[in-house]
C-alpha cells in the first residue's frame, strides 16, 4: 500500500503531459541518422570511388574504415574481407542533389555503373522528382534523387 501511495504522490507532482509523452512517445520520434554504414571488400577501391569519383568529402580513416560527410550525416565504409557481391541488394542509399540534371551528367562521367534509366518518382504541377540508381564497386546500391521544376 505504501508503494501505491508513493507512486501516486510522484505522479501528482509531474506535469500532466509528461506521463502521456513518456508512455506514448516512440523512441525515434525526433531521431535522425547520425551515421550510415556499408561494407566493402576493398577499402582503397572504395576510397577512390566515394571520394574521387562521386565526390564525397572524406572526414577521416581509422581501423579499416572510411568516414565521409554527407550533409552532416557520416557515411562509414568498413572493410570486410568476407564480403561477397550480392546478386540482390538489401538496401539503397539515396542522395539528394539540388541540380539533378548536372548531377546525372557528373555521375555518368564518373564511370559509376548506372542501374536502369532515370525514373520519375512523383509528378506535381511544379515539376517531377527524379532518381537514378547506381552501384559502387562492391554492388552496394546508391541513387541520386532531385526535383526538376516545370
Amino acid at each position: 500500500m505504501k508503494a501505491a501511495v508513493l507512486v501516486a504522490a510522484v505522479l501528482a507532482t509531474m506535469p500532466s503531459n509528461t506521463l502521456a509523452q513518456t508512455a506514448k512517445a516512440p523512441v525515434l520520434t525526433n531521431g535522425r541518422f547520425e551515421q550510415v554504414a556499408l561494407t566493402v571488400a576493398d577499402l582503397p577501391t572504395a576510397l577512390t570511388f566515394y571520394r574521387d569519383r562521386i565526390g564525397l568529402r572524406l572526414l577521416f580513416e581509422a581501423n579499416q574504415m572510411l568516414f565521409f560527410d554527407v550533409s552532416g550525416t557520416r557515411l562509414m565504409i568498413a572493410a570486410d574481407g568476407r564480403r561477397q557481391r550480392s546478386a540482390t541488394p538489401t538496401g539503397i542509399l539515396y542522395f539528394h542533389v539540388d541540380d539533378f540534371e548536372a548531377a546525372l551528367v557528373r555521375l555518368q562521367e564518373s564511370g559509376a555503373k548506372l542501374i536502369g534509366a532515370v525514373e520519375m518518382v512523383q509528378s506535381t504541377p511544379a515539376g517531377t522528382l527524379q532518381l537514378q540508381q547506381f552501384e559502387d564497386p562492391d554492388g552496394n546500391m546508391l541513387a541520386i534523387m532531385g526535383f526538376l521544376a516545370r
